[in-house]
């Protein structure tokens, strides 16, 4: 008896000390050390446009030339989100957001010392690798952490941030031009940064396992990233088709036959190996329906590229001026962003979707038939980015995170936010075909503008119908409504 009692106090000890351990694998690092991360790496979605007449200069660079410096940062993000995601659930969180701050550091240093275009471009994607999966991270290491009733509210934080970080980007950015009369002094000013992020995550971060000791599906990582980067190129060379026509169908052929492969590879996966992708989360039809609504809804993001133009056209003020109505917008998605996590935690999903989708509809519209009125039309602008905030920010992550096991939360969170970057992408070349109507000499004009707002309301009207087809029940998304 003394024997079995013994045995029985070991085995005991060993749950409590397991327990323990488990206890310190998942406990998380701070809400602030999150936002401090997002905020920083974020600070390039502002600055760019604000640095980037500069760069212009330093280099000699044409339209055609100066739109790569926003571009191949797009295509990173596209390229690098889906592939952090994954190696976050084959080889743990704190791996990966090493590696991430390594890279944006990696990238600002090259910017901040290229002497020719091309290296400075080669930068910009390294860059934009290291971001790429920031945000993702945060979310679903926030979601993790939260309880389910205020899941939204926790996500959204990650995009209140985010919006408080590209208002600050171009401000910052304008200072340092100021004062160094150099565009290269920003990415300078950010080396310290990184090294003191580096530093905090080495400590505040666990060592964490990896969600699963899965192998890397490197087959699948390799084909589905050249599938994905020479779609993305193909796309963008497509808004100057007449000049790269045999270069774009080359690419786009070449997208196809790696996306075959990449299928062919998923197929013949090794059992030890997880899927590059949550195939299995593709026989959700919620989760299939949710990646083409964060395609559809984050093609209106290129909308804000516009409104200032439409201003300089529409109202007669000066390109400055016309500049400072995005003050609104910038402020509507901040608070729309943490709007959005409300609606979640208190309506539900399907109708956090539907009420963000009829704000952004009812706003369109406003903006289509105000013509007259520049108050009018910045109240309106002010209201469509409180929309759009409110319906990217949290209800699509949600979503995505709840369909998916632990282990694959962060692909799935992933694959949302590619897809918007990806609608991203798609969306100048439509908005930009859109205002040929009715344009004089190339320029445009008060039709071409009206024309560009039907395509976005028929945009807004397509999130909605989208929205009403999701098949939100408790049997698919627990505390849903």
């Amino acid at each position: 008896m003394s024997d079995a009692a013994s045995q029985a106090q070991t085995k005991a000890a060993g749950t409590t000390d397991a327990a323990k351990a488990l206890g310190q694998a998942i406990r998380k690092p701070p809400i602030w050390f999150y936002a401090l991360v997002v905020f920083v790496t974020q600070l390039d979605s502002g600055s760019a446009g604000t640095l980037l007449s500069s760069i212009a200069k330093t280099f000699g660079l044409t339209t055609l030339g100066s739109s790569w410096v926003a571009g191949i940062y797009t295509l990173g993000l596209v390229v690098g989100t889906p592939i952090m995601a994954n190696l976050s659930d084959t080889r743990g969180t704190k791996k990966v957001f090493l590696w991430e701050l390594s890279f944006w550091f990696v990238g600002c240093l090259i910017i901040a010392l290229a002497p020719v275009y091309p290296l400075m471009l080669a930068g910009r994607f390294i860059q934009a690798i290291g971001d790429s999966g920031i945000m993702v991270l945060a979310m679903s290491e926030l979601m993790q952490a939260a309880r389910s009733n205020h899941q939204g509210r926790r996500v959204s934080l990650v995009g209140v941030v985010a919006g408080l970080s590209a208002i600050a980007g171009p401000a910052l950015a304008g200072m340092a031009i100021g004062m160094a009369k150099d565009w290269r002094a920003f990415y300078c000013g950010m080396l310290p940064v990184l090294l003191i992020l580096f530093v905090l995550a080495w400590f505040v971060m666990d060592n964490q396992l990896a969600a699963t000791a899965s192998k890397t599906d490197l087959a699948g990582l390799c084909s589905f990233s050249v599938a994905l980067l020479t779609l993305m190129l193909a796309i963008t060379l497509s808004q100057h088709f007449q000049q790269y026509w045999v270069v774009v169908l080359l690419l786009f052929v070449i997208a196809v036959v790696a996306f075959l492969i990449f299928l062919y590879c998923e197929k013949r996966l090794d059992e030890g190996a997880m899927p590059f992708l949550p195939i299995s989360l593709f026989r959700h039809r919620s989760y299939v329906l949710t990646l083409v609504l964060a395609m559809v809804g984050g093609s209106l993001f290129s909308l804000f590229v516009y409104i200032p133009t439409y201003v300089h056209v529409v109202f007669h003020l000066s390109k400055a001026l016309s500049g400072m109505t995005m003050m609104g917008t910038g402020l509507g998605s901040l608070i729309g962003a943490y709007i959005g996590g409300i609606f979640v935690d208190k309506l539900g999903n399907k109708k956090a979707l539907i009420v963000s989708s009829a704000i952004n509809a009812i706003s369109v519209i406003g903006m289509l038939l105000t013509s007259n009125s520049l108050p009018a039309f910045f109240v309106l602008s002010t209201l469509f980015g409180l929309g759009l905030g409110a319906f990217m920010s949290s209800p699509l992550q949600v979503i995505a995170g709840r369909l998916a096991a632990p282990d694959q939360r962060m692909q799935a969170i992933g694959g949302v936010s590619a897809c918007k970057k990806i609608g991203m992408t798609i969306a100048p070349l439509v908005f930009a075909s859109a205002m040929l109507v009715g344009s004089v000499n190339g320029n445009p004009t008060l039709t071409s503008f009206r024309a560009m707002f039907l395509v976005a309301l028929a945009i807004t009207v397509v999130c909605i119908v989208l929205t009403l087809f999701v098949p939100f029940n408790k049997g698919t998304i627990d505390y849903d409504k």
